[in-house]
């Protein structure tokens, strides 16, 4: 009998849960990042969208008991809608084990999701979004959002990339630079400092497809330099969110002042994820339990450290 892959795994997985909206995944175990060995087990990462979280967690408590410790069953059962959706929306249960796979599921609605992608409120989901995942359910609604989020990503990362004589694998870089803007786990090495590279150059053909091959706002030759037509780009200013707009409408006094666009850019994100990742921290506490919230917060902090 063939052995199934990730991916059709993960839809047997998803098979065993309530009815969602939309499953995305996430991470190494999706997207090849450079610096993993081929047999290096990986955490699967989920993002699972549902109509009512509220209602998700009662129905997966009977149905699947087993995925949570004393701590998560409690406030899963007893807590409000809006506590669930504290921080940025999501409810992470960590260290699921079903068959030869180690989840970390995320759920959230997709009310929320969509807030997320057009208005980047909390950036947590749009900045996932915004790089490799695989869909393992589709929702329309969702995919369309995320076109104008992917859009509005691209345009900020083009007037962030300062660098002299910029490559394409600098943009890449920028991109998946923008979600790390202000998180907490920088703060304490708990990531891998390398990682943004690792990501850009794993998913290039992924970025290449969603950036490269899909706009007029930068032509790049056969070494890919790149050479970016801020003209254009400065124009896109206006279909970014309305609160980003804002702030760099109060940031800058004219339309090609690109030292303030980058102050005001990078002080809204900053400031945004921040807020939202220590938010979600503090609640992982309640949705996966003390000790699995610990076990894994060291988890990150040796092999963040240990790739410093």
């Amino acid at each position: 009998m063939q052995e199934l892959n990730i991916r059709e795994r993960i839809v047997n997985f998803i098979d065993t849960l309530p009815e969602v909206v939309s499953v995305k995944a996430y991470g190494s175990s999706i997207a090849f990042q450079s610096g993993y060995k081929d047999n290096e087990k990986k955490q699967v990462d989920l993002i699972v969208i549902v109509d009512d979280i509220k209602n998700f967690y009662k129905e997966n408590l009977k149905k699947n008991k087993y995925m949570y410790k004393l701590t998560p069953s409690i406030y899963f059962k007893y807590a409000s809608s809006k506590g669930l959706k504290k921080a940025a929306g999501i409810c992470y249960t960590t260290d699921i084990k079903y068959g030869i796979d180690t989840y970390k599921m995320g759920v959230i609605e997709k009310k929320d999701v969509l807030d997320d992608l057009l208005n980047w409120k909390t950036f947590y989901i749009a900045g996932r979004f915004q790089k490799e995942m695989y869909t393992a359910k589709e929702d329309k609604d969702i995919e369309k959002a995320n076109e104008i989020n992917k859009k509005n990503a691209l345009t900020i990362a083009l007037l962030l990339l300062d660098k002299e004589s910029p490559k394409l694998i600098d943009l890449y870089e920028k991109i998946c630079s923008l979600s790390y803007m202000g998180d907490s786990r920088k703060s304490f090495k708990a990531e891998d400092p390398n990682k943004i590279k690792k990501i850009a150059s794993g998913s290039k053909e992924h970025f290449d497809k969603e950036y490269k091959n899909k706009t007029s706002l930068f032509v790049c030759d056969k070494d890919e330099n790149i050479e970016i037509d801020y003209k254009e780009t400065y124009k896109m200013i206006k279909f970014l969110p309305t609160d980003l707009k804002n702030k760099i409408d109060e940031y800058s006094e004219k339309e090609n002042d690109i030292v303030n666009i980058r102050r005001a850019i990078k002080d809204y994100l900053t400031k945004i994820i921040k807020s939202s990742s220590l938010g979600q921290t503090k609640k992982g506490i309640l949705t996966t339990g003390p000790k699995n919230s610990l076990v894994y917060a060291l988890s990150k902090l040796r092999k963040g450290r240990k790739k410093s």
